[in-house]
Parts: C-alpha cells; structure tokens; sequence
C-alpha cells in the first residue's frame, strides 16, 4: 500500500512552512515585494522592510499581550535557545545558579548549559525514562532554593 502523504521525522532540525505563511512571506522575498533590510534605515526598501517587520512584532505582541520591544526575531532555533537560556540565567543569577535540564535535549540546549558551567553556574542533568518522561521524584530532588531554570 503506497501512502499519500510522506512521512516526515525531522521536525526538530525544520518544519514544512504552512501555505498562508509562504504566501505572507513570498511578498517579502521578490523584486516587486517587500525584500529590502529592515535594518538599513537609508533608503525606501529598508523603511519598508523595518514597518513590515513592525507590524509582525505588534501583531504578535498583541497576540499574546506583551510590550512590542519583547518580541525578538531570531534567525532559528539555536539562537532563540541561547538568547532564552542565558537571557534567564543572567537576570535570575542574583537568586541563584542552580538550572535543571535532561540528558536528552537539544545540543543547542546542552552546550548553553555547558557555556553556563564554565561561568559558575551549576548544572543538574536528570535522566530520562524508557518512555521518555522523567521521573518527577527526580525533579523533585533536583529543586533547590538556588534553582532558577
């Protein structure tokens, strides 16, 4: 039996692009669309660019209701994690140094905590089950006055 539909297991590495979001987004990468640097702020593509990127971030801070100025694009999953993670660790370090991750994240995940290490802060790795879940207990014992992630 063939199937239809392809079988896809990479979802963490990319994702396909649902089709009204290539659509938005086809308008922003050709000639007669909106492709200019929303960073270059000299000349008509870059104000075009920077007002689209604008109404995103507002969009999505309305969304979810939150300042603007806290919406940041990263260019993927990496960065995000590596803002997010040493963004917390260094705002919450006056509380403590204690972060709790599984051996089983991402490398992304698992070398921001081992760049964390190298700068004081302290690790603790739980194992993870057969199933895939941890085991609560084990969180549980890994919670510390001084646990901030």
């Amino acid at each position: 039996m063939a199937l239809s539909t392809p079988i896809y297991l990479d979802y963490a590495a990319t994702t396909p692009v649902d089709p009204s979001v290539a659509e938005a987004m086809a308008k922003c990468l050709t000639l007669d669309g909106n492709f200019g640097n929303p960073a270059s702020r000299s000349y008509r593509f870059g104000w075009m660019a920077e007002e689209a990127v604008d109404v995103a971030r507002n969009r999505i801070s309305d969304a979810i209701n939150c300042d603007p100025r806290e919406i940041v694009f990263t260019s993927g999953a990496t960065e995000s994690n590596n803002l997010a993670i040493k963004g917390v660790a260094q705002g919450y370090a006056n509380k403590g140094k204690h972060i709790i991750t599984v051996n089983t994240e991402h490398k992304a995940v698992l070398d921001t905590c081992e760049f964390l290490q190298s700068q004081g802060f302290e690790v603790t790795y739980l194992e993870v089950q057969p199933n895939g879940l941890i085991d609560l207990n084990d969180l549980e014992n890994a919670l510390r006055d001084d646990t901030i992630l």
